[in-house]
């Protein structure tokens, strides 16, 4: 596969992960306000943004990694308490459809003041209809959108941990029978280089993502009616109610109002008729903001062991990197560079972080991808211009909080 416009690199970190990257755009709409205050080493320069009320965001400032051998730009964004909060950005709110930067999903968002990019994401063929998919596990707002294509480490943005994995469970009831849902909207099978996984267990399609369901000899594809299409059917820890509509022997996109599963040949779904009843129950203790990333970098304060088999984090690479610190401050980091030349490796973001009293963080994607945003401009990205990416990192502005000078 190749990428459109990305490094031969294109952010493969090890043999395991051996998906590429690719993103969306949309029209730029909004706009950010005011003047703030943007540090870069010794320097501080006042960024201007849309006219408009007085908003600024947090403070972008500019730390050194010379003692540390990174010898690249460095900037780091810090907030603390209840002025500022984390968010998953989607692209095109949808994450597939269309092309989109962490600046765009930023400038769309309201409240947001800041954005980096988010989780890795793999490509599919070059003239493919549908767009790459994320890897990891995402959770908006309580509502599951997707679960983990592969084994994936997770950040709470609420909770402010990390994890290993993604807790979540799925299950259709129908005719007294449970059908354990084994995916979430994921772009399936998986065929990338080095990966090659054929369709399993029972899946699960929302219209969140515009992805087509997949279809294979032996299966069949499941249409339903939400009973309450304004309420979102992965809802966490809720049962949704569904109206059986037919089957389909192909692929289709999912419509509003609607779930699609796509099950085995001879499933108990096969014994449905047209207007019967099933409901719908999904679990989860991971929290209400889930985002993925790799790897996970510091945990209350112990450093991460990184594989030497993990490559892309033994090597130079511009980073991106989310972090909390011993008295709670939220900090974004990223690291300018140039792939597997330029940037900072594992090691050596460790020991900045440590330099910034962060005690838990994980790395986000990088490289090409690597984008900072904040205060109405874009401060950073490593290329001729901003990628698009299937999500992002955005830093709103409470409420409460939007409405002071």
């Amino acid at each position: 596969m190749t990428d459109r416009g990305a490094s031969t690199r294109d952010d493969a970190f090890s043999a395991a992960r051996p998906w590429r990257h690719r993103g969306r755009r949309r029209v730029l709409t909004g706009a950010l306000v005011a003047t703030a205050l943007v540090v870069l080493g010794p320097t501080t320069v006042p960024v201007a943004s849309a006219a408009g009320t007085t908003a600024p965001g947090p403070l972008v400032r500019g730390v050194s990694g010379a003692r540390f051998g990174v010898h690249t730009p460095i900037r780091v964004v810090t907030f603390n308490g209840p002025t500022y909060s984390l968010a998953v950005g989607l692209a095109n709110h949808t994450v597939d459809g269309t092309l989109e930067r962490p600046s765009v999903m930023c400038r769309t968002t309201p409240g947001c003041v800041a954005a980096v990019n988010g989780d890795f994401f793999d490509v599919t063929p070059r003239g493919a209809i549908d767009p790459g998919d994320v890897v990891g596990g995402i959770i908006q707002d309580c509502v599951l959108l997707h679960t983990p294509q592969i084994s994936h480490q997770e950040v709470n943005l609420d909770q402010h941990t990390v994890s290993q994995g993604f807790n979540w469970s799925s299950t259709l009831e129908v005719n007294g029978s449970a059908v354990a849902i084994t995916a979430v909207n994921q772009e399936l099978p998986m065929r990338y280089p080095g990966v090659d996984l054929p369709l399993a267990g029972t899946l699960l399609y929302t219209p969140a993502y515009y992805i087509a369901t997949p279809w294979a000899p032996g299966w069949t594809t499941y249409r339903f009616a939400q009973v309450d299409p304004t309420v979102s059917p992965t809802t966490l820890n809720a049962t949704a109610s569904l109206q059986f509509v037919g089957s389909l022997a192909h692929a289709t996109h999912v419509a509003p109002g609607e779930v699609v599963v796509v099950a085995p040949v001879g499933s108990p779904l096969a014994a449905l008729a047209p207007g019967a009843t099933a409901s719908l129950t999904t679990t989860s203790s991971a929290g209400c903001d889930v985002l993925g990333g790799h790897p996970i970098l510091l945990e209350n304060g112990v450093p991460a062991v990184v594989s030497r088999a993990d490559t892309y984090m033994w090597q130079r690479f511009p980073r991106t990197v989310l972090g909390w610190t011993s008295t709670g401050s939220t900090v974004l980091m990223t690291v300018g560079g140039t792939d597997e030349r330029a940037g900072a490796t594992a090691g050596q973001l460790i020991r900045i972080l440590q330099s910034l009293d962060v005690v838990t963080a994980i790395d986000l994607d990088g490289g090409q991808s690597t984008s900072l945003f904040a205060n109405g401009r874009v401060v950073y990205h490593p290329g001729r211009v901003e990628r698009p990416v299937a999500t992002a990192l955005l830093v709103l502005r409470t409420p409460a909080a939007s409405g002071t000078t």
